[in-house]
C-alpha cells in the first residue's frame, strides 16, 4: 500500500474519531505539511501554527466531509497551503524600530507615550479624586445603581434585576445620581 492510500485509510478512521489514526496520520505526513506551510510563510514558527490549524481542521472536519468525498494528501497539502496564505494576509507588516536612511544614519521611530504628559496625568488624578469626593456624596443605593452601570456594564434591567428594586426606580436612582456628580464637579472645578 502506498502513502496515498494509507493517507485516505486514516482520514477515513479520523472521521470515526479514531485517535490512533490521527497519530499515524500525523506521523506520515506532518513533514511533508511542515515543508508546504514553511514555503508559503517563509518562518518556521508561522509553519507550526499553521500546521497546528490543519490538523485541528482535520479532527474536526473530517467526519462533516461530504458522503463519497474522499479526503487525500492533496486535499491536506492545499487546505495547509490555504491556511498558510489566509495568515499572511491576516498579519500586519511590521516596521522596525530602527532603520538607517539614506546617508546610512540610523533612525528610530518615535514612539508615543500614551500614558499623557506630566500634566495630563496630574489632571486626570485630580480629576479621579474629585469624581470619588462626589461618588461618597451619593446614597448608598443610588451609587450601587451607578457604579453596576458604568464599572460592569450592566443595563437598566439587569441593574433592577440583581438589586430587586423596580426597573423606573433603577431608571431614576442612575439619571438623578448622573445629575448630582455633574453638578459636584462643575462645583469643584
Amino acid at each position: 500500500m502506498d502513502a496515498r492510500d494509507e493517507v485516505n485509510q486514516l482520514l477515513s478512521r479520523i472521521a470515526l474519531r479514531d485517535a490512533k489514526a490521527f497519530e499515524a496520520l500525523y506521523r506520515l505526513v506532518a513533514s511533508r505539511l511542515m515543508a508546504v506551510a514553511l514555503r508559503v510563510v517563509q518562518d518556521r514558527a508561522v509553519a507550526e501554527d499553521v500546521l497546528q490549524e490543519v490538523f485541528v481542521t482535520v479532527w474536526n472536519q473530517s467526519a462533516a466531509a461530504a458522503p463519497g468525498q474522499h479526503l487525500t494528501l492533496a486535499w491536506l497539502c492545499v487546505v495547509t497551503r490555504n491556511r498558510a496564505i489566509d495568515l499572511l494576509r491576516r498579519r500586519k507588516p511590521e516596521q522596525p524600530l530602527y532603520w538607517q536612511d539614506e546617508n546610512g544614519e540610523e533612525q528610530s521611530h518615535d514612539i508615543q507615550d500614551e500614558s499623557g504628559s506630566p500634566m495630563e496625568q496630574l489632571l486626570a488624578h485630580e480629576d479621579g479624586a474629585q469624581l470619588a469626593h462626589c461618588m461618597e456624596a451619593l446614597e448608598p443605593e443610588p451609587k450601587r445603581a451607578l457604579l453596576l452601570a458604568f464599572y460592569d456594564g450592566l443595563t437598566h434591567p439587569e441593574i433592577a434585576l440583581r438589586m430587586q428594586r423596580p426597573l423606573g426606580t433603577v431608571k431614576a436612582w442612575t439619571r438623578r445620581s448622573l445629575m448630582r456628580l455633574k453638578g459636584c464637579m462643575e462645583a469643584l472645578a
